[in-house]
């Protein structure tokens, strides 16, 4: 064998070894992305940082850029943030992803702004090296005038964390911060004096959930219901109808025994409006008979979607209410004329949908881990 055949033999046999040994490095790197992510989800900004750091350092994709440039940013460190989001473009990104840095880019000038931070990018990321200092000499770190977040030239540029709520990310859970959704519902029972009303009904029911306590999965329910009741059978009367407008707030709890399925029972209270016979004012119907009700439920929600933000649920449930206790000076008639004096309760069926959103007042995430 000449030795330019041996040359050539050795480079083959260290390739075909490098091959493997990348391909080790690639699937570490993307598993400490993903440890990244998770412990970005449970606010431990530093920790994630560290398995960020790791990931760049085995393979410089610029989604783990992206993604140190997230939690650095988020541990308040805006000059080494700034560093990581200029490593992006030099590790061809893609245009989404480009895109996503200058924004996450434009946020961190923003509010090192704001915190009078001098922002000047740090170590190899790359960034604009050519920021002038400050006019006057360096602050002293020792004088107690200067303010928390000012760095003197040249030092690491630090601040206070950002408000949360900056990132999300993708993985599936059945955690959220708030919902809107909407149920149809239908069954039936009594309410007021015997045979005034009829005992099937339907309604429809518009709800926004909060997730109170993320790790036990509990929360609050605002609703807004309206239930019709079908006509009576009492002889010669004129009542024929009855609708209820509900007004509640409920606490509930997940239990979920699958990954995507949950169970949940939830109890409520809620101010009832009555309106007997379509009772109304020219066009307009009205609600002049007031009581209490409380609404028992016991649900079971599937989510689906790539962060279960869509759930179809199916539950079981009770409405129950008092007498009427108030009566408007316009009511067409006392509430014992119109059986509302006593109280009732109808069991129902429900099927709805929901939506739920991971960032506070259902805006957009600034920015999506990769």
């Amino acid at each position: 064998m000449t030795r330019l055949s041996q040359i050539a033999a050795t480079a083959a046999t260290l390739a075909v070894c490098a091959v493997p040994a990348l391909a080790q490095q690639a699937d570490l790197a993307a598993r400490l992305n993903e440890e990244g992510k998770t412990l970005m989800y449970a606010q431990k900004y530093a920790e994630a940082s560290a398995k960020f750091r790791d990931a760049v350092a085995r393979v410089p994709e610029p989604k783990y850029f992206f993604n140190l440039c997230t939690s650095l940013f988020q541990e308040g460190k805006f000059g080494e943030a700034m560093t990581a989001c200029n490593a992006v473009e030099k590790n061809n990104p893609t245009p989404e992803l480009q895109t996503k840095a200058q924004k996450l880019i434009g946020r961190i000038e923003t509010e090192a702004k704001a915190q009078g931070v001098v922002l000047q990018p740090e170590g190899g990321g790359g960034g604009d090296t050519n920021v002038p200092p400050p006019d006057g000499p360096p602050p002293d770190p020792n004088n107690p005038n200067v303010g928390p977040t000012q760095s003197p030239p040249g030092s690491t540029a630090v601040g206070r964390p950002p408000t949360q709520g900056l990132f999300t990310g993708t993985t599936a859970d059945n955690k959220y911060t708030w919902t809107l959704g909407v149920d149809l519902y239908g069954g039936g029972g009594k309410i007021g004096q015997p045979d005034y009303y009829g005992s099937a009904s339907a309604g429809l029911r518009l709800k926004g959930d909060y997730l109170i306590n993320p790790a036990a999965r509990f929360g609050a329910q605002a609703y807004f219901q309206l239930t019709h009741f079908g006509q009576g059978e009492m002889q010669g009367s004129d009542v024929l109808t009855l609708d209820v407008m509900d007004l509640g707030l409920a606490a509930y709890k997940h239990f979920c025994v699958k990954e995507r399925l949950c169970l949940t029972p939830l109890a409520g209270l809620q101010i009832a409006m009555m309106s007997p016979a379509g009772d109304s004012i020219g066009d307009s119907q009205v609600f002049n008979y007031t009581a209490l009700g409380a609404r028992l439920e016991l649900g079971a929600q599937y989510a689906f979607g790539s962060r279960f933000e869509h759930v179809l649920g199916i539950a079981v449930g009770t409405n129950a209410y008092t007498g009427v206790f108030s009566e408007s000076m316009d009511a067409f008639g006392t509430a014992e004329q119109w059986g509302l004096d006593k109280g009732g309760a109808a069991g129902y069926l429900s099927l709805g949908y929901t939506y739920r959103f991971n960032t506070p007042l259902g805006s957009s995430p600034f920015v999506t881990l990769e």
